[in-house]
């Protein structure tokens, strides 16, 4: 949970009164009182000292009050705080262990096989849950090539030096008429050949990003839609999913905002797994085979920026409003060539019970890995 560090600003008391704040929060999902606090969670403090508490926690950004005479819920600053404050929690119980041990009986052999841990997960966590097979690839980018297709779409092909080949169709920029004019396209695949030949998928991501966040580069329509291209190109192969299952994607109906535009946005990115991989890739670090035992990585209202498809308006956007819990898994073989990973996932609200939630997202992970490595 390192992501998640806590200056320390608050005092004893602020943080026991954050905590029992968020946690009762948590719980009932409604705003809490001072009152309530005082009853609830046996603080010996009055409600009149709990309530100018509240008032500091307020103004440092901590918690929230929509009027004058509600009681108040936990900012995600608040939350943060709170999570950062659990440490070691306790294991999950048996009868847990024992749903999740079930679960990932079978071998991992195909998406199916991943089915049941989605479902389980998602049940035990009431939450979204996700969990990832995926090619760990760390290779040079050798070749790229582009092929035209119907209308302005053209198919791309990227090419590590271990052989390994990504292909996906895209739709180009219609005003370059990239997919009828072969002089449009020849240049397009120069550029890209240009920004990506020779350089890993990292390397290459980072370098593409840079540049697509210099506004001065959509000035140049051939240059803005080569960053696009390749930093699409280098999401698909930097994480490769083989085989992904996704459980209670219906949850998130019930989450507090409704179908705003980043409940269509999660959805979206619930049916994309190449997306979906990109943004376990961004929130959740590759731990290396020699660190053990899976550690949760825990983000209160993370923010990833996310590729577009090419050819739209901008060349990336940033999600913000979705909470996660999650564990990537050592790539099992990288020293022999194999390079295969996973992740596992809980996404959601705010509202995660996370001393419930974080050891079963590590205990789910250690189950993977176990598989994986098989």
């Amino acid at each position: 949970m390192g992501s998640l560090a806590f200056s320390g600003t608050l005092t004893t008391r602020q943080e026991r009164i954050l905590f029992a704040l968020c946690r009762a929060y948590i719980l009932s999902g409604r705003p809490v009182s001072s009152s309530a606090l005082s009853r609830a969670h046996g603080l010996r403090w009055s409600s009149a000292t709990i309530r100018n508490e509240l008032k500091a926690l307020e103004r440092a950004g901590f918690v929230r009050q929509l009027h004058h005479s509600a009681g108040r819920t936990p900012t995600p600053a608040g939350i943060r705080a709170y999570v950062s404050t659990l440490g070691r929690l306790q294991a999950p119980s048996p009868e847990v262990r024992r749903a999740v041990d079930l679960a990932f009986t079978e071998s991992l052999h195909g998406p199916e096989s991943l089915r049941p841990a989605a479902h389980v997960l998602s049940d035990l966590g009431r939450c979204v849950a996700v969990a990832v097979v995926a090619r760990d690839h760390g290779g040079v980018i050798s070749e790229l090539k582009l092929a035209p297709l119907s209308g302005a779409s053209a198919l791309v092909m990227m090419t590590l030096d271990d052989g390994t080949a990504t292909m996906q169709r895209v739709q180009l920029d219609s005003d370059l008429s990239a997919g009828a004019d072969h002089v449009a396209l020849e240049r397009l695949e120069e550029r890209l050949r240009g920004l990506c030949l020779g350089k890993t998928l990292q390397r290459a991501r980072d370098e593409l990003q840079q540049l697509l966040d210099l506004e001065e580069a959509r000035l140049d329509r051939v240059l803005a839609e080569a960053l696009r291209v390749g930093l699409w190109m280098c999401v698909v192969a930097s994480l490769d999913p083989l085989w992904v299952q996704v459980a209670g994607r219906g949850l998130l109906a019930n989450r507090p905002g409704g179908h705003d535009d980043g409940f269509v946005e999660i959805l979206g990115l619930l049916e994309d797994y190449h997306r979906l991989a990109e943004v376990l890739r961004q929130l959740l670090p590759d731990p290396g085979e020699e660190d053990g035992y899976p550690r949760a990585e825990v983000h209160v209202d993370a923010k990833v920026v996310l590729p577009h498809a090419v050819g739209t308006l901008t060349g990336h956007r940033v999600l913000s409003g979705l909470s996660l819990v999650g564990c990537r898994i050592p790539a099992a073989g990288r020293a022999r060539g194999i390079g295969r990973s996973g992740a596992i996932a809980l996404l959601g609200p705010d509202r995660m019970d996370y001393e419930r939630v974080i050891p079963l997202v590590e205990y789910a992970a250690r189950a993977l890995a176990t598989r994986t490595g098989e």
